[in-house]
C-alpha cells in the first residue's frame, strides 16, 4: 500500500516528466534537422542561384547522359509500340506552344507520331508553326483544323481518329513532356506485359517554365481515391483500341473529360492499371488552367460531379457526389444498405475510469447509427471508478452494452479475438478505450466503405486532443515497420494533394479504430495473439488480408479524438519488430500507396538522398538548345528568361 502511495505521489510525476522530456528532445531533433536543411539550401542558393532545388537535381550533363542511356535501353526492348501523341490546340500562346512541340521532338523514344487538331483558333501563326514542325519531322505529324469551335472533347476525338499508334498519349497544348517520357512508358509497357492503361507522376511549372514546389509523386492505382479526384491526370497512356471501344471522350464533360475517360476505360479492361513512378509531365499553371486554380474552370467541377455520379451508377454503387472546394476533391457518399446491419464495437479496457467514461459517453451520446452494440473487454479492472462506470453504463444501456471479462496479462490481440467470437454484429469495430467520437456519423462513414466485397479494413482520421493528426492511415517503412501518415500535422493540412481530406487506399490502418466485416476478420483468424500480442498486430492483420486480395481504405469523414495508448503505456516491441521484418520484409520495403521517390518520414516529401529527374526552368531550355544544336531542328527555344 505504501509503495503504491509513493508511486502515485513521487514516481508517477517523475515518469511523466521524463516522458515529456523525451518528447521535447524528439521535437528539438526534428526542428534542428529542418533548420539545418534550410541552412544548407540557402548556401546552395547563394552558390548556384535561384535555380537550385530542394532535392538532388542532376546536372545538365548528367541529364543528357541519362536520356542517351534511356534511348538505348528503350530501343533494345522486344516490343516497340508506336505512340500517338494526342494534341488538341486552341488559342495557345505561340511561345508556350513552341515548348510543347519541342518537348515532343526531344523524346528519347522515337517511334511516335503527333496528331494535332486546331479547334478553330483563328491564329495563322499556330498553323505556320505546326507546318514548320511537320516539315522538320516528315511522316510523323498529322494536322487538321475544325471549321468551327467544338471544344476539347470533340477536338480530342478527331485527334484519336487520325491516330495509327498502338497507344495514345494525352498532351495539352501548353504543357511539356520530359525527354524520357515515352521511353519510360515503353519500358513499363514491356515490363508489365503490355497493359491497357499507364500513368506517371507529374509536376506544375510556372507560365515561364520555372518549377514550382508542386511535384506530385503519386500512389499506385487506387480506385477509391480516383473517384474522389482525378489524381492520375498526366501523363496517361491508353491502348488505342481500348479508347475506341469506349467511344473516346464524351461531349458534355468538358473540364473533366480526362477523369470521365479514365473511369470508363478502367471499367472496360480487366488488366491492372500501371503506375510509372517517374515525373514525366510538366503541367503549366497558366491563367486558364486548373493547375493555376480550380476556379479558372468552374464548369469543370459540375462536369466532374456528373462523371463520378455516373461512374458509381455504372458500377452498381449509387452515391451522392458533391464538390468540396476546400480540398478541390469530390466527396462520394455511397448509399448504405437498406437495412442497417448490426455493428459490434469491441473495446479492450482496464482501469482508467474517467477515460472509459468519456469514451462510452461519446459512443452512446453522439453516434447516430441506429444499430450497434458495445462489447467491453475487461482485462482485470480493479479501479473502483472504472467499475462504477461499467456498472452505470450497463444499467443505462442494457441492450447495447455487454461486458466480457478476461484475466491475465494484457494481450490486445487475444482480447479482440475473444470479443469477435462473442460479437453478434455483421461488422466489427476495433476501438481503443481512450478515443472520443467527434463526428456523429462516424459508423455510417466507415460502413459506406466496409460494405464492399473487395474492402477489408477501414480506418478513420484520429486526432490528438490538441487537434493535430495522429492517424490518417499507416505507411509501410522497412525496419520501422509502419508510420502513422501525417502524424503531428495540423488537421486541415493541404499536404500531398489534400490527401488527408480525401478517401483513399492505404496499406494498413491502426487497430485503435478499425471497421471490418466479421466474416473477413475470421477468414484470416483475427489478430495474431501469439507472436504479436500488442505491437504491430494491426499491420500484420492488414497484410494478411491483402494477401487474400482485399484492400484497405481510409476515410476522413469519420473523425475521433485519440489520447494515444494511455491504458497500457510504453512496451518493448523489439521481438515484434524482428518478427515483422522476418515475415514481411519485402512487403515493408515497398508500400504501393507511398511513392518510391518519397522519403519515409511521414511528411511525403521527395527523398533528397537520391537523384530526382525533373528538368525545369533553365535546365529545360538548355536541353532544347542542345537538342536543336544536334538535330538541327527548326523549332527555336523560347526567347525569354527562364
Amino acid at each position: 500500500m505504501l509503495a503504491k502511495i509513493l508511486y502515485h505521489a513521487v514516481g508517477r510525476p517523475i515518469r511523466k516528466a521524463l516522458f515529456l522530456n523525451i518528447q521535447l528532445q524528439v521535437l528539438m531533433q526534428r526542428f534542428t534537422r529542418r533548420v539545418y536543411h534550410v541552412y544548407c539550401k540557402l548556401l546552395l542558393i547563394l552558390h548556384d542561384g535561384p535555380e537550385s532545388k530542394w532535392f538532388w537535381a542532376p546536372s545538365l550533363g548528367e541529364l543528357q547522359n541519362y536520356y542517351r542511356d534511356a534511348a538505348i535501353r528503350a530501343h533494345s526492348l522486344p516490343f516497340q509500340p508506336k505512340i500517338s501523341v494526342i494534341l488538341p490546340v486552341y488559342r495557345v500562346d505561340p511561345d508556350i506552344f513552341r515548348e510543347t512541340l519541342a518537348s515532343v521532338a526531344m523524346q528519347c523514344y522515337t517511334n511516335w507520331e503527333l496528331c494535332i487538331v486546331d479547334d478553330a483558333s483563328g491564329m495563322p501563326e499556330l498553323e505556320r508553326m505546326v507546318r514548320q514542325f511537320a516539315a522538320a519531322h516528315p511522316g510523323r505529324v498529322k494536322f487538321s483544323q475544325n471549321a468551327e469551335n467544338v471544344h476539347i472533347s470533340a477536338t480530342s476525338n478527331r485527334c484519336i481518329e487520325m491516330a495509327t499508334g498502338d497507344y495514345l498519349a494525352l498532351l495539352d497544348h501548353d504543357d511539356r513532356l520530359t525527354p524520357n517520357a515515352l521511353a519510360e512508358m515503353v519500358r513499363y509497357i514491356n515490363l508489365r506485359d503490355r497493359p491497357d492503361i499507364l500513368f506517371s507522376d507529374e509536376r506544375v511549372i510556372e507560365p515561364d517554365g520555372k518549377g514550382t514546389f508542386l511535384v506530385f509523386c503519386k500512389p499506385d492505382w487506387s480506385p477509391f481515391y480516383h473517384l474522389s479526384c482525378n489524381y492520375t491526370t498526366h501523363l496517361t497512356l491508353y491502348r488505342t483500341q481500348l479508347i475506341r471501344d469506349v467511344g473516346g471522350f464524351r461531349v458534355g464533360f468538358e473540364g473533366s473529360q480526362d477523369h470521365d475517360l479514365m473511369m470508363r476505360a478502367v471499367e472496360a479492361t480487366d488488366r491492372p492499371v500501371v503506375h510509372v513512378p517517374f515525373c514525366l509531365y510538366q503541367w503549366r499553371a497558366v491563367e486558364t488552367s486548373t493547375a493555376k486554380s480550380a476556379e479558372s474552370k468552374p464548369y469543370a467541377a459540375l462536369a466532374g460531379v456528373k462523371a463520378v455520379t455516373e461512374a458509381c451508377q455504372r458500377r452498381g454503387r449509387p452515391a451522392e457526389v458533391t464538390w468540396e472546394p476546400e480540398s478541390f476533391h469530390y466527396r462520394v457518399k455511397f448509399q448504405l444498405p437498406d437495412e442497417f446491419p448490426l455493428v459490434s464495437i469491441l473495446i479492450p479496457t482496464k482501469d482508467h475510469g474517467e477515460t472509459l467514461r468519456a469514451c462510452l459517453k461519446s459512443l452512446f451520446g453522439k453516434s447516430t447509427y441506429p444499430n450497434f452494440e458495445v462489447v467491453l473487454l475487461d482485462n482485470g479492472t480493479t479501479d473502483q471508478t472504472a467499475l462504477n462506470v461499467m456498472r452505470d453504463f450497463q444499467a443505462a444501456e442494457p441492450q447495447r452494452l455487454r461486458i466480457e471479462r478476461r484475466e491475465g496479462h494484457f494481450n490486445f490481440a487475444a482480447l479482440n479475438n475473444s470479443g469477435a467470437r462473442v460479437a453478434r454484429g455483421d461488422y466489427l469495430i476495433l476501438l481503443n478505450n481512450d478515443t472520443v467520437v467527434r463526428t456523429p456519423e462516424w459508423i455510417e462513414e466507415l460502413l459506406r466503405l466496409a460494405q464492399f466485397p473487395e474492402v477489408a479494413a477501414v480506418g478513420c482520421k484520429l486526432l490528438y486532443p490538441d487537434g493535430e493528426i495522429q492517424h490518417a492511415g499507416l505507411e509501410l517503412d522497412d525496419r520501422k515497420i509502419a508510420n502513422h501518415s501525417f502524424k503531428g500535422f495540423p488537421e486541415n493540412t493541404t499536404a500531398y494533394n489534400n490527401i488527408t481530406k480525401t478517401v483513399h487506399e492505404v496499406s494498413a490502418v491502426t487497430g485503435a479504430c478499425m471497421m471490418i466485416a466479421a466474416e473477413k476478420y475470421h477468414e484470416v483468424g483475427g489478430l495474431d495473439e501469439v507472436y504479436l500480442p500488442n505491437g504491430y498486430g494491426d499491420v500484420d492483420f492488414c497484410l494478411r488480408l491483402s494477401d487474400r486480395g482485399y484492400t484497405h481504405v481510409y476515410t476522413p469523414y469519420a473523425t475521433l479524438i485519440h489520447d494515444e495508448s494511455r491504458s497500457r503505456g510504453r512496451i518493448n516491441e523489439t521481438f515484434e519488430r524482428h518478427y515483422m521484418v522476418t515475415r514481411w520484409g519485402q512487403r515493408l520495403l515497398n508500400d504501393p500507396y507511398l511513392n518510391f521517390n518519397l522519403s519515409r518520414n511521414t511528411e511525403f516529401t521527395i527523398d533528397a538522398e537520391f537523384p530526382y529527374i525533373d528538368p525545369t526552368g533553365k535546365d529545360f531550355q538548355d536541353l532544347i538548345g542542345a537538342h536543336d544544336a544536334v538535330a538541327g531542328s527548326h523549332i527555336r527555344p523560347m526567347n525569354r528568361a527562364a
